[in-house]
Parts: structure tokens; C-alpha cells; sequence
């Protein structure tokens, strides 16, 4: 499945939001650790540093001094000496700990307390309470004699805090994702409204209207330049279609005068009274040719005038059923002589138009109906009133259009297998002159079929603000 544009756009810019926001959790974090790490090893070095101003090494006897009426000093005291313990660096042997050091089992053999007077870097133990950090610092006493001072600080806050800031990344990314899903679908929405309005602009154009154009917001940006370019294209279409009009209309008038000479010799021929009966059935059947082709060119010379604007319609209130009734009364002897039932179920239904033109689209709709009814088959027309629409339904029991045929059936020139049809007569004009007039008085003109079970071409027609009138149709 095919996402549209606006689910693409949305999900790149989730994805795109997803991993920055990830990688930038992930390194938020891992500043954070390390601040907080290098945090911690700083003050306890501090400590440690601080602590050597207030022992005192007696040979083997460890003092601390300090004014106990001095609250600064008192807390700095408790602080460094939660945790403590020192080494005679030349013997090995531990001179003082503090009760908390003890249990934690971290004496130290002489060639411990070598390798940290050397190399003193912090470690790190994991004791049930959490983790400790210990610091190891060398210092001299009064006699010269190094000593190793080891102090250490519980990590366990920042374990904590550390922890629960992983918790917030934890719980809010969900959340971040969610708003950022929101933001992408409204931003694409919002970002793409200029293209929706463009599309929707350009399902209003048709042959019949290449005149309009696509609205340009004047911002100058790319889907500017793209309705530049549509419109452009859209007037040399414009122009292109305007010539092919000109030209079958000038077509259709040119071949008029010469088909008019041509059927003249041919009727003076048939009055000749030396012609045999092949040769006069021959010569009427020539007549019947041209007035075929006279029709097609007629119909063509009407699309042309009607599509390039030249023809103007003369509108009046017309009681669209009296009108079907008088239609389906003339053509009843074509159907007759066809073999073929036509009915009519009318209601007095008032609509504003021009009763020439309706009358032509009635008759085209009766024309194609008894052209793809099989003999002893039935037409019915009906005109009745659908809420505020007048509606026309001419339906038939005949050859049926399939669905794809049923999608063309309005087209110009477009004609199913004549195989299909009782008739081959017809060049696809009919239905397609049904949908202009429709056009012109805001109507639709539509097609429901099944092959081989008959069609019902169905035009609605807005009806005429003075319904009360009953105006004549002619």
C-alpha cells in the first residue's frame, strides 16, 4: 500500500524527530554522567586535601584536630572522616580508620600501600550500602615519613539521581514521539493546503473551461513556480484547443455546401426515368449516406459553437415533463415501426432553461435508446421531482453497457461494438451534446448499466424558482 504525501512527510519528520531525539537523550545523559562523576571525584579530592591540615602523625599516633565551636570546620571534619584511613607508606601498616571503614574489609597489604602511594588514582568498590569512591592522597609527617590517607565518599546520590533522570528520559520520550506524530501530520496537513487547494482548483478545469487558471499566492516559492507552470500549460492548451475547434467548425461548414451540391445531382439523377431499379435503389441509398454524414457534420458544428462559447441559451421557465411527453409522441412511430414499447410517466416538474436545447438533449436520450434496443424491447421515460431537482430518467431494456464502457459513454465519439447495437448508425456525439446541455442548466447527467440488462441515462435539473407557473415548453 501506497502512503499519501502528507502520511510520507509525517513519518519521515517522526523518524527524523525520533532520532534526534534519542541521540540526544543519549548524549544528555552521558553529559550528565560525567559531570556529575567528575563532580564527585573533585570534592573528594577536596576532601582529602583539606583533611591532611588537621591530622596529626605522632610516630604511630594519629590526631585530628580541629575547633569543635567552629561549625564550618565541624561539618567539613565529619564529612572527610566518614570514610578514612592512613598508611605508613614505608611499613605498610595502617595507623588509623574510621568505624566505617572497617567493615567494609579494604586493608591494605604494604605492597598495596606501595603501588597507591605511587600511582594515586581513585577507585571504586561496590559495598552492600551502594557504591564507594575512594580517594588516595600521600602526605608527609613532621618527620618526613610519607604516609598514604585514603578517603572516600558514598556515590549512592548520584547513582540516584542518575537513576531517576533515566526514568524521565524513559517516560517522556513516549510522550515527545506522540506530540512530535501530532506536530508532523498538522505540519504536512499545513504545508501541503496550498497543493489541496491547487488540486481541487484544478478538478473544476475541463475542455470546456481552459480559460481558468490556478490561484499564485505571490510568495515566490516552489509551488508558485508550479502553478506558473501549470498555467502556462494550461494556456497553451487553451490555445491549441481553440484551433481544433475553429478548424472543425470550419471543417463542418466547408464540407456543408459541397455534401448539398452532391445530393442535389444524385436526387436529379433518381428522377431520371431510365434508370433500372438497382441503380435507383443504389442512388437512394448514396442520399441516405450524405444525410447521415450532413447530420455528423451538424453535430460537430454544434459541439464546436456550443464548446467554444458562441452559442447562448435563451432562458425561460419550461415544464420539462409536458416537454418529454410531446418528444416520446413523435418518435413513438420510430420505435413502433422498430418494434419496440415506449412509455411515459410524467409530472408537471418546472425547470429554467432554453426548451430547443432541452428538447435536443430529450431526443438525444430517446435517439440512443432506440438505437441499443433490441426488437419487442421496452423504453420508459420518466420525469418526476426529487427534493429541489427535476429529474429525467430514460430507461431501456437493452444491450447494457459494460463498466468500462459506462466511464466513456459521455465522450465525444466514443461508440460501444457496434456488434452489440441493432443499429451501427451513429458517430458518438449524442451523449456527449446530453452532458453540455446539462452543463449549461447546472444539471448532471448520469449512466447506470449492466450488460446485457438494459442502461438509465438520468439527467437532474435544478427546478425554476417560479414552480407555480406552468409556462409552455416551446
Amino acid at each position: 500500500m501506497t502512503l499519501s504525501l502528507r502520511a510520507r512527510l509525517a513519518t519521515i519528520s517522526t523518524i527524523v524527530f525520533g532520532i534526534l531525539l534519542g541521540g540526544l537523550s543519549v548524549t544528555s545523559y552521558a553529559q550528565v554522567a560525567q559531570s556529575l562523576d567528575a563532580d564527585a571525584t573533585r570534592g573528594l579530592a577536596d576532601l582529602a586535601h583539606g583533611l591532611h591540615g588537621y591530622l596529626h602523625i605522632d610516630r604511630e599516633a594519629v590526631s585530628i584536630a580541629y575547633d569543635a565551636d567552629d561549625d564550618d570546620q565541624a561539618a567539613f571534619i565529619h564529612r572527610a572522616t566518614q570514610y578514612y584511613q592512613v598508611y605508613d607508606v614505608s611499613t605498610g601498616r595502617l595507623l588509623a580508620q574510621s568505624g566505617a571503614f572497617a567493615p567494609l574489609g579494604l586493608e591494605l597489604t604494604p605492597a598495596e600501600v606501595q603501588a597507591f602511594a605511587v600511582a594515586s588514582t581513585p577507585f571504586d568498590i561496590t559495598t552492600q550500602y551502594g557504591r564507594l569512591r575512594v580517594f588516595n592522597d600521600v602526605g608527609r609527617d613532621p618527620d618526613g615519613r610519607e604516609y598514604l590517607l585514603q578517603v572516600g565518599a558514598s556515590l549512592e546520590p548520584m547513582d540516584r539521581a542518575l537513576s531517576r533522570y533515566r526514568e524521565i528520559l524513559w517516560w517522556r520520550m513516549p510522550v515527545a514521539l506522540l506530540v512530535a506524530v501530532l506536530c508532523s501530520f498538522w505540519l504536512s496537513t499545513f504545508a501541503l493546503r496550498p497543493l489541496s487547494r491547487a488540486a481541487a482548483a484544478t478538478h473544476a478545469i475541463d475542455v470546456t473551461s481552459l480559460d481558468r487558471r490556478l490561484p499564485v499566492r505571490g510568495a515566490g516559492d516552489e509551488l508558485d513556480e508550479l502553478a506558473n507552470a501549470f498555467n502556462e500549460v494550461l494556456r497553451r492548451l487553451e490555445r491549441a484547443v481553440g484551433e481544433m475547434r475553429q478548424f472543425s467548425a470550419a471543417l463542418a461548414h466547408e464540407l456543408r455546401t459541397p455534401l448539398a451540391a452532391l445530393r442535389g445531382q444524385i436526387e436529379l439523377s433518381l428522377r431520371d426515368r431510365s434508370k433500372n431499379e438497382s441503380e435507383r435503389l443504389s442512388l437512394a441509398s448514396q442520399i441516405e449516406d450524405i444525410d447521415r454524414l450532413a447530420r455528423l457534420i451538424d453535430r460537430i458544428l454544434t459541439l464546436a459553437r456550443a464548446e467554444s462559447g458562441q452559442i447562448r441559451l435563451r432562458m425561460a421557465p419550461v415544464d420539462i415533463g409536458a416537454l418529454a411527453a410531446s418528444l416520446v409522441e413523435q418518435v413513438e412511430p420510430v420505435a413502433r415501426a422498430r418494434t419496440l414499447e415506449l412509455h411515459c410517466e410524467r409530472t408537471d416538474v418546472v425547470v429554467e432553461g432554453d426548451a430547443a436545447w432541452l428538447g435536443q438533449m430529450v431526443l438525444n436520450l430517446l435517439d440512443n435508446a432506440i438505437k441499443y434496443t433490441n426488437a419487442n424491447g421496452r423504453i420508459d421515460v420518466r420525469v418526476s421531482r426529487d427534493g429541489d431537482v427535476a429529474r429525467i430518467d430514460v430507461q431501456d431494456t437493452g444491450v447494457g453497457l459494460s463498466p468500462e464502457d459506462a466511464r466513456h459513454v459521455f465522450e465525444r465519439f466514443f461508440r460501444v461494438d457496434p456488434a452489440r447495437s441493432s443499429t451501427t448508425e451513429g458517430a458518438g456525439l449524442g451523449l456527449s451534446l446530453v452532458q453540455w446541455i446539462a452543463a449549461q442548466h447546472q444539471g448532471i447527467a448520469t449512466v447506470q448499466s449492466r450488460q446485457g440488462h438494459g442502461s438509465t441515462f438520468t439527467v437532474t435539473l435544478p427546478l425554476s424558482q417560479g414552480t407555480n407557473l406552468r409556462p409552455a415548453f416551446t
